[in-house]
């Protein structure tokens, strides 16, 4: 399963999605660079949300932060940020997608997720959201998602759905950053591991990928 710098490495692969509309050129980016972490480009299941890449039974299954010149990325923020994302149709596009990479492959395969930002707290959502998804996936690595206090209180789950999570869903987020700043005090689910970043660090670096590409976990 992917450690929390590989998650981080594929999470940054995947912003190149949205910095090259050639999605071929993007492709060809994306392979060789998931090729020097051992893992294999799903071109058929890869684009400017998701992006699927293969490694022995691995499947994992990144989804994009917020690009800021995307009107549809902006409206998924203000959603989730007042616990709407329920009713915010990329929220629930992603999971779609998921579950087709999921039919694909079937069910005898390792399955895991991750996300940045906007990336981090739909695949949270979509763990509380989808039984079909939490039950295959086997780990989670949301790094430094979107979290309010009104998202924490849309992602609360039984008793049972918890235990489960608590299991699988590891929540990252770097002392300073504004955009994860609520889960520092609590989380409706998973395991939360903080993270200081340099102390010269502006805001944009304390929520880049950046700390965490050298995490061994």
């Amino acid at each position: 399963m992917p450690s929390v710098s590989d998650s981080a490495k594929i999470a940054q692969i995947h912003y190149i999605y949205q910095a090259r509309p050639n999605k071929e050129r993007a492709d060809k980016f994306a392979t060789r660079k998931l090729g020097r972490i051992g893992y294999e480009l799903d071109t058929d299941h890869t684009d400017k949300d998701v992006l699927t890449a293969k490694k022995g039974n691995n499947i994992h299954i990144n989804y994009s932060g917020t690009n800021i010149e995307s009107p549809r990325d902006i409206l998924s923020d203000i959603a989730l940020s007042v616990g709407l994302q329920s009713k915010n149709k990329q929220f629930s596009d992603r999971r779609k997608k998921t579950r087709e990479v999921m039919r694909k492959y079937g069910d005898d395969k390792d399955y895991s997720l991750s996300g940045h930002s906007l990336g981090g707290s739909i695949a949270l959502n979509t763990m509380k959201e989808s039984k079909s998804i939490r039950d295959r996936v086997k780990v989670v690595h949301a790094l430094n998602p979107g979290y309010t206090p009104l998202f924490h209180e849309s992602l609360k789950v039984p008793k049972d759905v918890k235990k489960d999570l608590d299991k699988k869903v590891n929540i990252h987020k770097v002392s300073g950053d504004v955009v994860s700043a609520h889960a520092k005090k609590e989380t409706a689910f998973g395991n939360l591991f903080q993270y200081k970043a340099d102390k010269d660090s502006d805001l944009l670096e304390k929520h880049s990928l950046d700390t965490f590409t050298n995490v061994e976990m």
